[in-house]
Parts: C-alpha cells; sequence; structure tokens
C-alpha cells in the first residue's frame, strides 16, 4: 500500500472560513443570551455569563485563530463547547415557556453538530492510498473508492497524481509532500500491474 499527502480544491477557502464561523456564532451566542436574559426580566444572570463567555472565546479565536492555532488543534473542542452551549441555552429557553425563540438556538447546535465532523477532516492532511482494492480518494467527508477496474491508467508524478477513469474523464491532485524518483517509479509500477491485472481478469 502507498500513500500520497494531496490538496483538495477549495480545501483552504473552507479552512479559512472556518474563523469567520466562530465569529458568526460568538456574535448569535450574544444576541440569543441576551434575547433569554430579557424574557426572564433580567433575573438569570449566571448561564447568561456562561454563554457570554463562550462567546468571547469564539469571537477571540474567530479573529486570531491563523496566529495563536494554526494548525486547529483547538477548533473541535471549541466547536463541541459551541455546541453544548447551544444546547444548554435552548433548553432554558423552553423552560421559560418561550416556544418560538428555542428553535433558532438548536438549528445553531445542530449547526454546531455538523461543523464538529467536517471541520474536523478539512484540518487533517489528505491522503490518497494506493492498495490491492483501487485508488482511496479523499473528500471532505469521506474517501471514495476509486477500483481497478474502473481506471485505465494512474501517472504518478513528484507533483501531481492523475487518474484516468475508463469512460475518458480523469481527475487530477496537487502532491503537497516530497516524493523521490524511486516512490515515484515503484507507484506507477503498482498502478500499471494492478490495471493490467484487471484487464486480464475482469472478475478478479
Amino acid at each position: 500500500m502507498y500513500t500520497i499527502a494531496v490538496k483538495i480544491d477549495g480545501i483552504e477557502s473552507r479552512r479559512r472560513s472556518a474563523g469567520l464561523l466562530h465569529v458568526l456564532i460568538g456574535f448569535f451566542m450574544i444576541f440569543h443570551a441576551s434575547n433569554y436574559y430579557h424574557i426572564t426580566n433580567y433575573k438569570n444572570f449566571w448561564p447568561v455569563a456562561f454563554v457570554l463567555l463562550v462567546a468571547s472565546f469564539s469571537l477571540f479565536y474567530g479573529f486570531f485563530r491563523r496566529k495563536i492555532d494554526l494548525l486547529a488543534k483547538y477548533n473541535f473542542r471549541l466547536r463541541l463547547v459551541q455546541f453544548i452551549c447551544f444546547v444548554f441555552l435552548g433548553i432554558l429557553m423552553i423552560n421559560a415557556g418561550t416556544s418560538s425563540a428555542y428553535l433558532s438556538v438548536f438549528i445553531f447546535a445542530l449547526l454546531c453538530f455538523i461543523l464538529l465532523f467536517s471541520e474536523r477532516r478539512i484540518f487533517k492532511e489528505a491522503d490518497l492510498t494506493l492498495d490491492e482494492n483501487g485508488v482511496s480518494v479523499p473528500g471532505y467527508y469521506k474517501d471514495t473508492l476509486v477500483k481497478w477496474e474502473e481506471l485505465s491508467e494512474v501517472i504518478v508524478r513528484e507533483d501531481f497524481v492523475t487518474l484516468f477513469h475508463i469512460k475518458e474523464k480523469y481527475i487530477q491532485f496537487q502532491v503537497t509532500q516530497d516524493l523521490s524518483t524511486l516512490e515515484v517509479a515503484k507507484m506507477n509500477a503498482f498502478c500499471k500491474e494492478k490495471i493490467q491485472q484487471q484487464a486480464l481478469n475482469p472478475k478478479a
């Protein structure tokens, strides 16, 4: 099995947008916390203080993520806290008898829950894998296996990997790791062997 670190188109823009989403979520936390504080006639301060504290961390992290956490080590943890915070605030609003106000709070809780897993993947290295079953292509949410019988050729170079589909389509990935000439030769030989085996034995 061979593994190649590659770049997925658009992943950098998604990484940059993560900081913006933290800022937006922080502002919406402040808005909903203020709304709850108003609904309860300014009596329940400590729950609001907790939400405002999480909102402050979200805003700070969103504005300065690229400086303080370039590798996004704390991104997942903060998303989890945001999710818990919105669920907590939603339950408080239900208990306060505001059936119409909690709906948007739970929508943001759902958004944070989705971001928990989608962002966790985009901040990991994207690896393209060559093995006995085929080529495992990285994606935003999961890897996709392209079987050898679906490919007419695979070309590995130091800068790009190109998969040619039997239906005259192709997929190309930019390589983000240093590959030696020997590694490139071995991978090309491996791919050629697997494709030829499938051509000779279609049911293998």
